[in-house]
């Protein structure tokens, strides 16, 4: 009989989160799923059992506390023992500003949850999993992993995502375990639907910056998430997989294009 397979979302009560432990949940697996509202919590296990995890569990957990996460790598060690996927997906979002008006109590609470938080769960997670021989883990970036948004403390905390991903996946993968990330766009989330109907964003102008003119959906990140963390990416480490709609091709290259313009040929 075939072994269940157990993944733990941290940050997955709401958003993408919840959408990438639905999308485990269909395929079978244990979900725990790990957050600070515990009601937001419950509704999230709750529809991942209804979609088809065995076993759903929902543990509050603060990911700025290292106490609360290493509990949390407890309570999962003795519910279901190594986990085979550990997703870091807790995160808070910031408003655009400039580098010499940031705050510096936000600067360190933006580095306490999205790359401290992250790293605390790559941590006691990467350690049960090494002692285990196998594993996935997977970090959740963003398009400020790579470009340089106006959001001079979420930006920072997002490139060292994406190196902390690299040098995790070095140390690792001798041990039999992978770490990749992922790089959401712009996703059409609760918060970012809120935004549009309160005419905060515009969203024609948004989808005007990707190459498929076009939002991200929450289940978009969690397909990505479900293939980087199975079998079928078996020799893929190391990775930040941008899902973005291809924002981060379309940004220089309309950028280009209004310098140099493409001008048709005449016809002979």
């Amino acid at each position: 009989m075939a072994e269940t397979l157990t993944a733990v979302v941290i940050g997955g009560t709401s958003g993408i989160g919840r959408a990438i432990a639905l999308r485990f949940a269909e395929d079978g697996y244990h979900l725990v799923v790990a957050g600070r509202d515990a009601a937001r919590g419950d509704e999230a296990v709750g529809a991942c059992a209804a979609v088809g995890a065995p076993r759903a569990l929902f543990v509050q957990t603060d990911v700025s506390e290292s106490g609360s996460v290493e509990a949390l790598a407890q309570a999962v060690s003795d519910a279901f023992g190594a986990p085979h996927v550990v997703v870091n997906c807790a995160g808070i979002l910031q408003s655009g500003k400039h580098v010499l008006d940031q705050d510096l109590d936000e600067d360190e609470r933006m580095w306490r949850v999205n790359y401290r938080g992250t790293l605390l769960g790559c941590q006691v997670f990467g350690r049960l999993m090494s002692a285990a021989g196998r594993g996935a883990i997977l970090n959740v970036g963003s398009l400020a992993s790579f470009a340089p948004l106006s959001l001079p403390a979420y930006t920072p905390g997002k490139h060292a995502v994406l190196a902390l991903t690299q040098i995790l996946a070095a140390e690792l993968g001798p041990h039999g375990v992978r770490v990749n990330a992922v790089a959401p766009g712009y996703t059409l989330s609760d918060g970012l639907k809120a935004r549009i109907a309160k005419g905060e964003r515009n969203p024609e102008a948004i989808q005007a910056t990707t190459a498929l003119r076009r939002f991200v959906e929450p289940r978009d990140v969690a397909e990505a998430a479900l293939f980087l963390c199975s079998d079928r990416a078996a020799s893929i480490t190391g990775v930040t997989l941008p899902v973005d709609a291809g924002w981060l091709v379309q940004a220089p290259y309309a950028q280009y294009l209004q310098g140099n313009p493409i001008r048709q040929t005449p016809a002979i």
